[in-house]
């Protein structure tokens, strides 16, 4: 999804962000002690019929089950949110599960191994090759 052209839906789509992120740490961190979990950001449609929800998971090799959590608190989330928002109609929800820092720690780990010269080969005299 593009990011919204209206100024009411950037607003209600931060409004919905703040909720979320407070919301979603609380409901990860009773479950799972040593995870960190992010909501980066939240596109909303123009006619505010849609909310894409970026989710991002730290300190988990499987994020999975944190995941799973996530989605079956939905309900309970969305309530949260229409009380706190107030607006006619709320959007529905679509979880985009944001691997971001996952993939920049494997390219940063790839560098670093390029940058790395391999270790000098050493020839072993009992090897008559």
């Amino acid at each position: 999804m593009k990011h919204p052209k209206t100024k009411r839906a950037r607003r209600v789509g931060v409004e919905i962000q703040k909720i979320l992120a407070d919301r979603i740490r609380e409901l990860i961190r009773a479950k799972f002690s040593d995870v960190i979990v992010s909501v980066p950001e939240v596109r909303l449609s123009d006619d505010l019929g849609t909310a894409e929800i970026y989710v991002s998971v730290f300190g988990i090799d499987d994020p999975k089950p944190v995941h799973l959590e996530i989605k079956r608190n939905i309900k309970q989330m969305r309530s949260e949110v229409a009380a706190a928002l107030r607006i006619r109609k709320l959007p529905e929800f679509r979880f985009v599960w944001d691997d971001t820092m996952e993939r920049a720690d494997r390219i940063e780990k790839l560098l670093i191994q390029l940058n790395d010269p391999p270790p000098p080969h050493t020839e072993d005299p009992s090897d008559p090759a």
